[in-house]
């Protein structure tokens, strides 16, 4: 049997990626430590994980490598501490389950939407959706908040690419079908409340998009 390298318990989890991760899990529910743990290394983690065994240990002899195992849930304990002493995460008695389970709290969910902000790139540069046009004309209203001027000048910006014209303040309009991309981002960006499209037929019937 390999023995671990002496820098193996040196190496952390890269907290930068994981911290976004572990708030996306706990903005849906509230979960226990262990379930936590599982859920986390059951997707991204566990392709990781896997690495970094191999990386410190080579290829497993094992089935059940313990000692990596064992690390792995110190680490993972260890970040969920410091989220919650950045009162980002916090741990209540559960109401339907024995024990406790970890929950977002206000200044969570705040910094899991900055996260994301930060994440997306606003740029004009980035903008790159399919284009196809029918003859179906599509009139997109929007108001958004002066706070978030940065989406509406993205929004602008992405309605020109799909060509679209602006036909007075904040109404556009444009012949190319809406792509399901620009729809997701927008799901993505919360500005599906602030956006409203609508397709006229030839017949001059108007009916609302998603």
């Amino acid at each position: 049997m390999r023995r671990p390298s002496n820098n193996f318990s040196k190496k952390q989890m890269p907290r930068n990626e994981f911290i976004p991760k572990i708030l996306e899990i706990l903005q849906s529910r509230a979960e226990a430590t262990a379930n936590l743990f599982d859920i986390f290394f059951s997707g991204y983690g566990e392709s990781y994980k896997k690495m970094r065994r191999t990386i410190n240990y080579g290829p497993p002899h094992f089935k059940t490598d313990w000692a990596f195992e064992y690390q792995q849930r110190q680490q993972f304990y260890s970040l969920l501490n410091q989220l919650k002493n950045q009162g980002l995460i916090e741990k209540k008695k559960s109401k339907t389950k024995k024990g406790s389970v970890w929950k977002l709290t206000k200044n969570g969910f705040k910094k899991l939407k900055l996260i994301k902000g930060k994440v997306f790139n606003f740029s004009k540069k980035n903008i790159n959706y399919k284009k196809e046009s029918d003859d179906k004309i599509k009139v997109v209203i929007f108001d958004v908040p002066e706070k978030e001027r940065h989406k509406r000048t993205w929004l602008r910006n992405a309605l020109i690419f799909l060509d679209f014209s602006l036909l007075q303040q904040s109404v556009w309009i444009g012949k190319s079908k809406i792509p399901e991309a620009f729809i997701y981002d927008l799901r993505k960006l919360e500005m599906l409340r602030y956006v409203q499209i609508f397709e006229i037929n030839k017949k001059g019937t108007i009916s609302q998009l998603p």
